[in-house]
């Protein structure tokens, strides 16, 4: 597919879709959902199409203080506290060892949101997820580029993605970006951080979130690299102690440094400074239950699970519009467990 510009130089905080997005973004629906119909035949419980390992599911808080009046936006309007569920995961569409190369992700769902919804089905749910993940930025640039991966990745040419025959088409900084997240040594899924790697709307302005531990990595527990010890550490640290994150926000400063349709470029902290916005607080709990892993397993986590004020931007969001939500359906279908979001008394 040829990419066209519509304005390569938009003003702060706004789009720009290339030609031939949306016709990318439904050949890429297709083949995820062919994906999923092919892998989870009749009778066989289906999982999600990317981050099917749940590692853990957490009861959480997500604590706004009082800020600057020019950030006070959405769910940052003003001081409270948000209950939230926390789903880490591996990446993979698998289920495999965590000892794997693989993402390591944290999903982050807000309880007691009040407005109106993006989702036009879901406009009066009362949450607002953040997807976030264990690198700054992602393997594709854009709807367009999912759209290749999906392709090659079914055909078990993924290489070729990266390094085609012509070495000027080569996309090494893609390469780079995933290398790093699926080799990251990651001995807890509390001890590391995470970005969102795509941007969202601020009110009028654009953002990226980032999410960093208070301690330091090494503070918590650790486990034998056996199939599931990243879950074994958080149980063994949870058991005994909370975590506490600090989450920020990155303001996009000039449109050409921080673009909002180039998911594989990361913005430079020196460039775009990120600020405290909310503490998120994980007491001392058990997780490691059936009945919390069944409730895991019917959530879904959607960007597009916000308030207007938070609405997702770029082409690798408006993929995970049409893909999210029609692999959900498909899902919660196959699985006969019904669709919904969770409410604050479901804890």
């Amino acid at each position: 597919m040829t990419r066209t510009n519509h304005n390569n130089n938009p003003p702060l905080g706004q789009e720009n879709p290339p030609q031939g997005e949306a016709e990318a973004i439904q050949r890429t629906l297709e083949m995820f959902e062919a994906q999923l119909r092919r892998a989870y035949p009749a009778g066989t419980p289906a999982l999600r199409g990317q981050h099917a390992k749940t590692v853990g599911c957490l009861r959480a808080e997500f604590i706004v203080p009082e800020l600057p009046t020019d950030i006070r936006v959405g769910i940052f309007k003003s001081p409270r506290t948000y209950p939230a569920w926390i789903r880490f995961s591996n990446g993979s569409d698998k289920v495999q060892a965590d000892t794997k190369p693989d993402v390591r992700a944290m999903a982050i769902k807000l309880l007691d949101v009040p407005g109106d919804k993006v989702l036009d089905e879901e406009k009066d749910a009362t949450t607002q997820d953040l997807i976030l993940a264990n690198t700054p930025a992602l393997f594709a640039r854009d709807a367009l580029e999912i759209c290749e991966f999906t392709r090659r990745a079914s055909g078990g040419a993924l290489l070729g993605f990266f390094l085609g025959l012509n070495p000027f088409k080569w996309r090494l900084r893609g390469l780079v970006n995933l290398l790093s997240s699926v080799l990251a040594r990651v001995a807890n899924p509390l001890g590391i951080e995470y970005w969102s790697q795509t941007p969202y709307a601020f009110g009028s302005r654009a953002v990226k979130y980032k999410v960093v531990p208070q301690r330091p990595g090494d503070a918590y527990a650790k486990a034998a690299r056996g199939p599931n010890y990243l879950r074994q550490a958080m149980v063994s640290h949870l058991a005994e102690a909370g975590a506490d994150f600090d989450f920020l926000v990155q303001f996009q400063l000039n449109p050409q440094k921080q673009p909002v349709e180039d998911a594989a470029r990361p913005w430079k902290e020196r460039e775009a400074p990120f600020l405290k916005v909310a503490t998120i607080r994980i007491g001392s709990q058990r997780f490691d239950t059936d009945e919390r892993d069944r409730f895991a397993e019917a959530l879904s986590y959607n960007p597009w699970h916000s308030l207007s004020e938070h609405r997702p931007l770029g082409g690798i969001n408006r993929t995970r519009k049409a893909v999210y939500l029609a692999i959900s359906r498909l899902r919660h279908e196959h699985n006969g467990i019904p669709r919904r979001e969770p409410t604050a008394d479901q804890r």
